[in-house]
């Protein structure tokens, strides 16, 4: 039997993870004596949430929405039970790989995020062994100009399966709040193309095509040296110190993030985060319209806006603002 989610009252809180020692000793290790790394209390437990163990008809995924950006928003788009969670993951690829183990044939999955794509295997994940089909919106929906899949697409992409896919549940994968940010990204700024195949997905600007060879390559050293334990451990050389010194460089941003930190400060890329969720909530809750059933709204992974010096997400961090996503039922 599938567990039912149930509402949690109170502000976001910080939630340690019980069933895995290693992150608790991680925790354990940054909290005796890792420099400029804030360790804050526990000050309640949220569940580890299973995807395909829930009781759901429709899934909607608004990629990188942090739980506490969401409750304070969410309200003026949807009504229902609300539940703070723990993502299986702190990046999409974990979250996905976690999440989606079996075959699943009564589940059509509408993608604006190339990590699922019906083509090819991504980071050993072959999505067409575990749906029954993939709308590969990050294919013929990308916008150049935008550098990303606009909500909209999505939306059109979804009424689309709904009436092709008949008795089928959907999963409905959103590319915001995720960067780049539509309507205060800067022009240029966002992801080229997406090329699974060929490319490590959803990576760099398309400023960064054409950049000369030697100094990217000065960059990436800088950046290898800061990912070794003891650099990492020290704290001196986090996202935002790195960036710093890519832009001395004078290297383009690594990233839509990047982008929009330098054109607007880490206040105004706050803000844009901000607007980029109330964009996508807008047009979830406008596709919950043609929806029927038990609906849920959540994240595949939180994100870092300027935090302590850090940015964006990554691979198997127990960061409490990438962990935490929004678990809202919608009963239609």
């Amino acid at each position: 039997m599938r567990k039912r989610s149930s509402p949690i009252k109170g502000p976001p809180s910080l939630t340690l993870i019980i069933d895995d020692s290693k992150l608790i000793s991680i925790n354990l290790h940054a909290l005796r004596g890792a420099a400029n790394h804030v360790v804050m209390p526990v000050l309640e437990m949220s569940r580890r949430i299973e995807v395909m163990v829930e009781d759901w008809d429709h899934l909607i995924v608004l990629d990188g929405c942090r739980y506490d950006f969401f409750s304070e928003a969410c309200w003026s788009h949807f009504e229902g039970d609300l539940e703070r969670v723990i993502s299986p993951g702190s990046n999409t690829v974990e979250w996905r790989d976690n999440s989606f183990s079996g075959r699943y044939e009564d589940v059509v999955y509408v993608s604006a995020n190339p990590y699922i794509n019906s083509r090819v295997a991504v980071k050993g994940f072959n999505s067409r062994d575990h749906f029954h089909d993939i709308v590969d919106v990050w294919d013929w929906g990308w916008d150049r100009e935008l550098g990303t899949v606009h909500p909209e697409t999505v939306n059109e992409a979804a009424l689309e399966s709904i009436e092709k896919y008949t008795g089928k549940r959907l999963i409905i994968h959103y590319l915001q709040p995720h960067c780049p940010y539509v309507g205060l990204q800067p022009e240029g700024t966002g992801y080229p193309p997406q090329e699974p195949a060929f490319r490590t997905v959803l990576d760099s600007t398309t400023e960064n095509q054409g950049v000369p060879w030697i100094r990217r390559r000065l960059y990436d050293l800088v950046s290898a040296f800061s990912e070794k334990p003891v650099v990492r451990r020290l704290g001196f050389l986090g996202e935002d110190r790195l960036w710093r010194l890519r832009e001395s460089f004078g290297l383009p941003p690594v990233s839509p993030m990047d982008a929009a930190r330098r054109a607007l400060g880490v206040d105004g890329l706050r803000e844009a985060y901000r607007e980029n969720l109330e964009t996508v909530m807008r047009h979830a809750s406008e596709l919950l319209e043609a929806l029927s059933g038990t609906v849920v709204v959540t994240s595949d992974h939180g994100e870092r806006l300027g935090e302590d010096g850090r940015f964006s997400h990554g691979h198997g961090l127990s960061d409490q603002l990438l962990l935490e996503v929004p678990w809202l039922v919608v009963r239609r």
